[in-house]
Protein backbone atom coordinates (compact mmCIF):
# COMPACT_ATOMS: atom_id res chain seq x y z
CA UNK A 1 0.00 0.00 0.00
CA UNK A 2 1.32 3.85 -0.77
CA UNK A 3 2.30 5.43 2.49
CA UNK A 4 1.88 9.42 1.03
CA UNK A 5 0.49 11.15 4.06
CA UNK A 6 -0.24 15.39 3.83
CA UNK A 7 -0.47 16.90 7.17
CA UNK A 8 -2.31 20.25 7.58
CA UNK A 9 -0.93 22.75 9.72
CA UNK A 10 2.98 22.81 11.31
CA UNK A 11 1.77 23.78 14.57
CA UNK A 12 3.05 21.31 17.18
CA UNK A 13 0.19 18.84 16.18
CA UNK A 14 1.47 18.62 12.64
CA UNK A 15 4.91 18.33 13.36
CA UNK A 16 4.55 15.58 15.59
CA UNK A 17 2.40 13.75 13.37
CA UNK A 18 4.89 14.35 10.55
CA UNK A 19 7.90 13.58 12.74
CA UNK A 20 6.06 10.11 13.67
CA UNK A 21 4.87 9.53 10.44
CA UNK A 22 8.50 10.29 9.00
CA UNK A 23 10.10 8.17 11.68
CA UNK A 24 7.75 5.28 10.38
CA UNK A 25 8.73 5.09 6.80
CA UNK A 26 5.74 6.99 5.17
CA UNK A 27 6.29 9.79 2.53
CA UNK A 28 5.22 13.30 4.68
CA UNK A 29 4.71 16.19 3.15
CA UNK A 30 3.74 19.65 5.71
CA UNK A 31 1.55 22.09 4.58
CA UNK A 32 1.75 25.63 6.63
CA UNK A 33 -0.11 28.86 6.07
CA UNK A 34 2.28 30.69 7.88
CA UNK A 35 5.30 31.68 7.07
CA UNK A 36 6.90 29.96 10.27
CA UNK A 37 6.48 27.19 11.72
CA UNK A 38 5.04 27.12 15.29
CA UNK A 39 1.12 28.13 14.57
CA UNK A 40 0.17 29.12 18.19
CA UNK A 41 3.45 28.94 19.66
CA UNK A 42 5.44 32.21 19.40
CA UNK A 43 8.59 33.25 20.88
CA UNK A 44 9.47 36.75 20.87
CA UNK A 45 13.23 38.00 21.52
CA UNK A 46 14.13 41.29 22.74
CA UNK A 47 17.69 43.06 23.79
CA UNK A 48 19.85 42.29 26.53
CA UNK A 49 19.42 38.56 25.19
CA UNK A 50 15.97 38.24 26.61
CA UNK A 51 12.60 36.46 25.21
CA UNK A 52 8.79 35.95 26.14
CA UNK A 53 6.17 34.44 24.53
CA UNK A 54 3.17 35.40 22.38
CA UNK A 55 1.10 32.13 22.32
CA UNK A 56 1.66 28.81 24.15
CA UNK A 57 4.16 29.12 27.14
CA UNK A 58 3.24 26.58 30.05
CA UNK A 59 4.07 22.82 30.73
CA UNK A 60 2.80 20.99 34.25
CA UNK A 61 4.10 18.25 35.64
CA UNK A 62 2.37 15.85 33.90
CA UNK A 63 2.66 16.36 30.36
CA UNK A 64 5.01 13.72 29.83
CA UNK A 65 4.93 13.38 25.91
CA UNK A 66 6.11 17.10 25.79
CA UNK A 67 8.46 16.61 28.21
CA UNK A 68 9.76 13.47 25.97
CA UNK A 69 10.48 15.13 22.83
CA UNK A 70 12.20 18.45 24.92
CA UNK A 71 14.59 15.24 26.01
CA UNK A 72 15.12 13.97 22.95
CA UNK A 73 16.25 17.40 21.50
CA UNK A 74 18.21 18.03 24.45
CA UNK A 75 16.23 20.81 25.63
CA UNK A 76 16.04 22.29 29.11
CA UNK A 77 12.71 23.36 31.72
CA UNK A 78 13.07 26.39 33.72
CA UNK A 79 10.45 27.00 36.94
CA UNK A 80 7.78 29.41 36.26
CA UNK A 81 5.04 29.01 38.91
CA UNK A 82 4.32 27.42 42.14
CA UNK A 83 0.56 26.98 42.92
CA UNK A 84 -0.77 28.21 44.95
CA UNK A 85 1.63 30.43 46.55
CA UNK A 86 2.60 32.33 43.39
CA UNK A 87 -0.83 33.23 42.80
CA UNK A 88 -1.79 36.94 43.68
CA UNK A 89 -5.36 38.94 43.42
CA UNK A 90 -5.93 42.62 42.43
CA UNK A 91 -9.74 42.55 43.23
CA UNK A 92 -12.04 45.33 44.16
CA UNK A 93 -8.92 47.66 43.82
CA UNK A 94 -7.50 45.41 46.62
CA UNK A 95 -3.56 43.67 46.14
CA UNK A 96 -3.60 40.19 48.02
CA UNK A 97 -1.47 37.26 48.04
CA UNK A 98 -1.53 34.00 49.63
CA UNK A 99 -0.56 35.82 52.59
CA UNK A 100 -2.16 38.56 53.19
CA UNK A 101 -5.79 37.54 52.10
CA UNK A 102 -7.92 37.33 54.81
CA UNK A 103 -9.36 34.11 56.64
CA UNK A 104 -12.79 34.77 55.32
CA UNK A 105 -11.52 35.37 51.47
CA UNK A 106 -9.72 31.81 51.69
CA UNK A 107 -12.83 30.21 53.39
CA UNK A 108 -14.62 31.70 50.34
CA UNK A 109 -11.97 30.29 47.74
CA UNK A 110 -11.82 27.18 49.44
CA UNK A 111 -15.63 26.41 49.27
CA UNK A 112 -16.40 27.35 45.49
CA UNK A 113 -13.50 24.86 44.29
CA UNK A 114 -14.43 22.25 46.45
CA UNK A 115 -17.68 22.69 44.59
CA UNK A 116 -15.87 22.46 41.27
CA UNK A 117 -13.61 19.43 42.76
CA UNK A 118 -17.16 17.38 43.40
CA UNK A 119 -18.27 18.39 39.36
CA UNK A 120 -15.42 16.98 38.38
CA UNK A 121 -14.85 13.88 40.50
CA UNK A 122 -18.76 12.97 38.81
CA UNK A 123 -17.23 14.64 35.32
CA UNK A 124 -20.67 16.40 35.47
CA UNK A 125 -21.52 18.90 32.51
CA UNK A 126 -24.50 20.51 33.72
CA UNK A 127 -26.34 22.91 31.40
CA UNK A 128 -25.24 25.91 32.95
CA UNK A 129 -22.49 28.60 32.07
CA UNK A 130 -20.14 29.48 34.67
CA UNK A 131 -21.62 32.69 35.44
CA UNK A 132 -25.12 30.59 35.92
CA UNK A 133 -23.78 28.21 38.10
CA UNK A 134 -21.89 30.45 40.17
CA UNK A 135 -25.13 32.57 40.81
CA UNK A 136 -27.19 29.68 41.37
CA UNK A 137 -24.98 28.42 44.56
CA UNK A 138 -24.48 31.96 45.67
CA UNK A 139 -21.07 32.26 45.33
CA UNK A 140 -19.74 34.69 47.90
CA UNK A 141 -18.53 37.93 46.55
CA UNK A 142 -14.68 38.03 46.28
CA UNK A 143 -14.71 34.08 45.27
CA UNK A 144 -16.89 34.97 42.50
CA UNK A 145 -14.40 37.71 41.23
CA UNK A 146 -11.80 35.49 41.44
CA UNK A 147 -13.48 32.38 39.37
CA UNK A 148 -14.50 34.91 36.82
CA UNK A 149 -11.68 36.07 36.08
CA UNK A 150 -10.14 32.90 35.95
CA UNK A 151 -12.22 32.04 33.67
CA UNK A 152 -10.50 34.76 31.21
CA UNK A 153 -6.90 34.04 32.04
CA UNK A 154 -6.98 30.56 31.83
CA UNK A 155 -9.50 29.56 29.16
CA UNK A 156 -9.72 33.23 27.19
CA UNK A 157 -13.27 32.52 27.56
CA UNK A 158 -16.44 34.84 29.07
CA UNK A 159 -17.99 33.35 32.13
CA UNK A 160 -21.21 33.40 30.77
CA UNK A 161 -20.05 31.34 27.55
CA UNK A 162 -18.01 28.66 28.77
CA UNK A 163 -19.58 25.65 30.37
CA UNK A 164 -18.94 24.97 34.32
CA UNK A 165 -18.16 21.48 33.70
CA UNK A 166 -15.51 22.05 31.64
CA UNK A 167 -14.26 24.99 33.43
CA UNK A 168 -14.15 22.85 36.71
CA UNK A 169 -11.14 20.97 34.94
CA UNK A 170 -9.13 24.32 36.02
CA UNK A 171 -6.02 24.69 37.68
CA UNK A 172 -2.48 23.23 37.17
CA UNK A 173 -2.58 19.45 36.88
CA UNK A 174 0.53 19.53 38.99
CA UNK A 175 1.78 21.93 42.07
CA UNK A 176 3.88 24.24 39.92
CA UNK A 177 4.35 25.24 36.00
CA UNK A 178 7.71 25.17 33.84
CA UNK A 179 9.64 26.86 30.78
CA UNK A 180 11.49 25.74 28.24
CA UNK A 181 14.42 26.86 28.55
CA UNK A 182 15.17 29.40 25.75
CA UNK A 183 11.72 29.54 24.30
CA UNK A 184 9.06 27.35 23.20
CA UNK A 185 9.54 27.69 19.85
CA UNK A 186 12.72 25.52 20.23
CA UNK A 187 10.63 22.71 20.22
CA UNK A 188 8.93 23.50 17.19
CA UNK A 189 12.14 24.31 15.25
CA UNK A 190 13.72 20.71 16.58
CA UNK A 191 10.92 18.93 14.88
CA UNK A 192 11.25 21.17 11.94
CA UNK A 193 15.08 20.61 11.78
CA UNK A 194 14.57 16.72 11.40
CA UNK A 195 11.43 17.39 8.60
CA UNK A 196 13.93 19.83 6.54
CA UNK A 197 12.14 20.33 3.22
CA UNK A 198 8.81 18.32 3.70
CA UNK A 199 7.83 21.40 5.04
CA UNK A 200 5.78 23.86 2.98
CA UNK A 201 5.54 27.46 4.24
CA UNK A 202 3.45 29.99 3.39
CA UNK A 203 1.12 27.50 1.75
CA UNK A 204 -2.13 27.41 2.49
CA UNK A 205 -5.02 24.51 1.76
CA UNK A 206 -8.18 25.41 0.27
CA UNK A 207 -9.88 21.98 -0.27
CA UNK A 208 -10.03 19.02 0.69
CA UNK A 209 -11.90 15.97 -1.23
CA UNK A 210 -11.95 12.60 -2.48
CA UNK A 211 -11.85 10.93 -5.68
CA UNK A 212 -12.45 7.60 -5.07
CA UNK A 213 -10.01 5.75 -2.89
CA UNK A 214 -7.38 9.01 -3.48
CA UNK A 215 -7.33 12.13 -1.21
CA UNK A 216 -7.10 15.86 -3.46
CA UNK A 217 -5.48 18.80 -1.27
CA UNK A 218 -5.94 22.03 -2.71
CA UNK A 219 -3.62 24.27 -2.24
CA UNK A 220 -2.89 27.79 -2.93
CA UNK A 221 1.10 28.80 -3.79
CA UNK A 222 3.14 31.46 -4.96
CA UNK A 223 2.98 29.94 -8.53
CA UNK A 224 -0.87 29.50 -7.97
CA UNK A 225 -3.44 27.05 -7.34
CA UNK A 226 -2.16 23.55 -7.53
CA UNK A 227 -3.66 20.17 -6.78
CA UNK A 228 -1.72 17.42 -4.74
CA UNK A 229 -3.22 14.16 -4.28
CA UNK A 230 -2.20 11.82 -1.43
CA UNK A 231 -3.87 8.55 0.63
CA UNK A 232 -4.07 10.50 4.08
CA UNK A 233 -4.54 13.47 5.49
CA UNK A 234 -4.00 14.63 8.94
CA UNK A 235 -6.10 17.84 9.54
CA UNK A 236 -4.16 20.00 12.58
CA UNK A 237 -5.45 23.75 12.18
CA UNK A 238 -8.32 25.04 14.62
CA UNK A 239 -11.40 24.28 13.55
CA UNK A 240 -12.27 28.07 13.58
CA UNK A 241 -10.06 28.08 10.51
CA UNK A 242 -11.02 24.67 8.93
CA UNK A 243 -14.85 25.79 9.11
CA UNK A 244 -13.96 28.16 6.30
CA UNK A 245 -12.27 25.46 3.94
CA UNK A 246 -14.28 23.49 1.57
CA UNK A 247 -14.14 20.04 2.86
CA UNK A 248 -15.47 17.09 0.11
CA UNK A 249 -15.17 14.54 2.24
CA UNK A 250 -17.69 12.01 3.72
CA UNK A 251 -18.07 13.55 7.30
CA UNK A 252 -20.81 12.50 10.13
CA UNK A 253 -23.19 14.89 11.33
CA UNK A 254 -21.70 15.05 14.82
CA UNK A 255 -18.30 16.15 12.67
CA UNK A 256 -20.48 18.97 11.02
CA UNK A 257 -21.39 20.37 13.72
CA UNK A 258 -18.70 20.35 15.79
CA UNK A 259 -16.52 21.92 13.19
CA UNK A 260 -18.71 24.54 12.48
CA UNK A 261 -19.64 25.75 15.87
CA UNK A 262 -16.91 24.58 18.30
CA UNK A 263 -16.27 28.11 19.82
CA UNK A 264 -12.48 29.71 20.64
CA UNK A 265 -11.49 32.17 23.27
CA UNK A 266 -10.45 35.40 22.14
CA UNK A 267 -6.99 36.84 23.34
CA UNK A 268 -5.01 39.80 23.46
CA UNK A 269 -1.04 38.72 24.59
CA UNK A 270 1.04 41.77 25.11
CA UNK A 271 4.69 41.49 26.14
CA UNK A 272 6.18 44.75 27.78
CA UNK A 273 10.41 44.72 28.65
CA UNK A 274 10.99 47.06 31.28
CA UNK A 275 15.14 48.69 31.80
CA UNK A 276 14.80 47.18 36.20
CA UNK A 277 12.96 44.71 37.29
CA UNK A 278 10.68 47.03 39.48
CA UNK A 279 7.85 44.35 40.39
CA UNK A 280 11.01 42.23 42.00
CA UNK A 281 10.28 44.77 44.91
CA UNK A 282 7.03 43.19 45.49
CA UNK A 283 7.78 39.24 44.69
CA UNK A 284 4.03 39.13 43.10
CA UNK A 285 4.10 36.08 41.20
CA UNK A 286 1.01 35.47 38.84
CA UNK A 287 -1.77 38.02 38.62
CA UNK A 288 -5.26 37.56 38.47
CA UNK A 289 -6.91 40.89 37.85
CA UNK A 290 -10.11 43.26 37.84
CA UNK A 291 -8.12 45.13 34.91
CA UNK A 292 -7.91 45.87 31.19
CA UNK A 293 -5.81 42.58 31.14
CA UNK A 294 -6.59 39.85 33.47
CA UNK A 295 -3.18 37.90 33.93
CA UNK A 296 0.02 39.38 34.46
CA UNK A 297 3.18 37.57 34.80
CA UNK A 298 6.83 38.03 34.44
CA UNK A 299 8.22 36.20 31.85
CA UNK A 300 12.31 36.66 33.00
CA UNK A 301 11.92 35.39 36.33
CA UNK A 302 15.04 32.90 35.27
CA UNK A 303 16.62 34.54 32.81
CA UNK A 304 20.21 37.11 33.16
CA UNK A 305 20.12 41.03 33.01
CA UNK A 306 18.86 44.13 34.78
CA UNK A 307 15.93 44.30 32.38
CA UNK A 308 12.76 42.63 32.75
CA UNK A 309 9.82 41.48 30.90
CA UNK A 310 6.04 41.24 31.64
CA UNK A 311 3.05 39.35 30.08
CA UNK A 312 -0.14 40.75 30.11
CA UNK A 313 -2.89 38.88 28.75
CA UNK A 314 -6.46 40.09 28.08
CA UNK A 315 -9.21 37.57 26.84
CA UNK A 316 -12.89 37.16 26.09
CA UNK A 317 -15.07 40.53 25.60
CA UNK A 318 -12.67 42.62 27.39
CA UNK A 319 -9.94 41.94 24.62
CA UNK A 320 -12.03 43.67 22.27
CA UNK A 321 -11.65 46.72 24.01
CA UNK A 322 -7.84 46.07 24.32
CA UNK A 323 -7.50 45.36 20.69
CA UNK A 324 -5.92 48.73 19.04
CA UNK A 325 -4.94 49.97 22.02
CA UNK A 326 -2.98 46.99 23.58
CA UNK A 327 0.20 48.48 24.13
CA UNK A 328 -1.21 51.18 26.03
CA UNK A 329 -3.93 49.67 27.92
CA UNK A 330 -1.09 46.69 29.18
CA UNK A 331 1.01 49.61 30.88
CA UNK A 332 -1.81 50.89 31.97
CA UNK A 333 -2.59 47.59 33.91
CA UNK A 334 0.94 47.42 34.86
CA UNK A 335 0.71 50.91 36.77
CA UNK A 336 -2.18 49.86 38.30
CA UNK A 337 -0.56 46.80 39.81
CA UNK A 338 2.54 48.45 40.16
CA UNK A 339 2.50 52.49 41.21
CA UNK A 340 6.25 52.81 40.68
CA UNK A 341 6.04 51.26 37.28
CA UNK A 342 7.91 53.22 34.48
CA UNK A 343 7.52 53.33 30.90
CA UNK A 344 8.23 49.72 28.86
CA UNK A 345 11.43 49.94 26.51
CA UNK A 346 10.29 47.58 24.12
CA UNK A 347 6.75 45.57 23.56
CA UNK A 348 5.51 42.98 21.05
CA UNK A 349 1.87 42.22 20.84
CA UNK A 350 -0.61 39.97 18.78
CA UNK A 351 -4.37 39.53 18.93
CA UNK A 352 -4.88 35.61 18.41
CA UNK A 353 -8.83 36.37 17.56
CA UNK A 354 -7.67 38.26 14.31
CA UNK A 355 -4.90 36.01 13.36
CA UNK A 356 -6.16 34.26 9.94
CA UNK A 357 -4.94 31.19 10.64
CA UNK A 358 -6.13 31.01 14.15
CA UNK A 359 -8.87 32.95 14.74
CA UNK A 360 -9.00 32.29 18.32
CA UNK A 361 -6.79 31.51 21.35
CA UNK A 362 -7.53 27.78 21.94
CA UNK A 363 -11.19 25.84 22.12
CA UNK A 364 -13.41 25.67 25.19
CA UNK A 365 -16.76 24.08 25.60
CA UNK A 366 -20.22 25.00 26.17
CA UNK A 367 -22.79 23.94 28.37
CA UNK A 368 -23.38 19.91 27.67
CA UNK A 369 -21.05 20.11 24.60
CA UNK A 370 -18.52 18.55 26.42
CA UNK A 371 -20.36 15.33 27.29
CA UNK A 372 -21.82 15.22 24.04
CA UNK A 373 -19.12 15.65 21.75
CA UNK A 374 -16.46 13.79 24.10
CA UNK A 375 -18.78 10.96 23.90
CA UNK A 376 -19.56 10.15 19.98
CA UNK A 377 -17.21 12.50 18.22
CA UNK A 378 -14.75 10.35 15.91
CA UNK A 379 -12.22 11.94 15.08
CA UNK A 380 -11.15 11.00 11.80
CA UNK A 381 -13.43 10.44 8.72
CA UNK A 382 -12.52 7.39 6.57
CA UNK A 383 -8.58 8.56 5.79
CA UNK A 384 -9.17 11.56 6.77
CA UNK A 385 -7.64 12.35 10.55
CA UNK A 386 -8.05 15.27 12.87
CA UNK A 387 -5.68 16.51 15.03
CA UNK A 388 -4.70 19.60 16.91
CA UNK A 389 -5.33 20.35 20.92
CA UNK A 390 -8.94 20.60 20.38
CA UNK A 391 -9.28 16.50 20.04
CA UNK A 392 -7.14 15.82 22.45
CA UNK A 393 -8.14 14.67 26.20
CA UNK A 394 -10.21 17.90 27.93
CA UNK A 395 -7.53 17.72 30.51
CA UNK A 396 -5.13 18.34 28.04
CA UNK A 397 -7.14 20.96 25.56
CA UNK A 398 -5.42 24.42 25.15
CA UNK A 399 -2.41 23.40 26.31
CA UNK A 400 0.99 22.32 23.71
CA UNK A 401 0.40 18.98 25.68
CA UNK A 402 -2.53 17.98 23.93
CA UNK A 403 -1.73 19.46 20.28
CA UNK A 404 1.10 17.10 20.96
CA UNK A 405 -0.79 13.97 22.01
CA UNK A 406 -3.01 14.44 19.65
CA UNK A 407 -0.53 14.55 16.58
CA UNK A 408 0.96 11.03 18.12
CA UNK A 409 -2.86 9.88 18.27
CA UNK A 410 -2.71 10.94 14.35
CA UNK A 411 0.18 8.57 13.36
CA UNK A 412 -0.23 5.76 15.28
CA UNK A 413 -3.99 5.66 13.66
CA UNK A 414 -2.33 5.68 10.34
CA UNK A 415 0.25 3.09 11.25
CA UNK A 416 -1.70 0.96 12.79
CA UNK A 417 -4.39 0.50 9.70
CA UNK A 418 -1.40 0.32 7.04
CA UNK A 419 0.42 -2.73 9.15
CA UNK A 420 -2.79 -4.72 9.45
Amino acid sequence: MSKRVIVVGAGLAGLTAAYELTLAGFDVQLFEARERVGGRVQTVFFGAEQHGELGAEFVDDNHTALISYATQFNLMFEPAFKFPNDLCYYIDGNFSTQKTLLSQQLAELDDVYQQLDQLLSQLADPAQTLAQWLTAHSIAPFACKVVRQQSYGMYAADPEAIGVGFFAYSGTSGDRNLRIQGGSTQLATAFADFLGDRIHLNTPVRRIGQQEQTLAVSLETVQGQVEVFTDWIVITIPWSVLRHLSIEVSLTEPQREAIAHLPYGTSVKTLLQYSNRFWQQSSFGLVVGETPYQTVWESTATQTGEAGILACTSSGTPSRNVAGHSVELAQQTVSALYPNAHKAIATATHDWSTDPWSQGSYCYFAPRDLKSWRCDLPYFAGRVIFAGEHTASVEYCGYMEGAIRSGQRAAAQISAFVIT
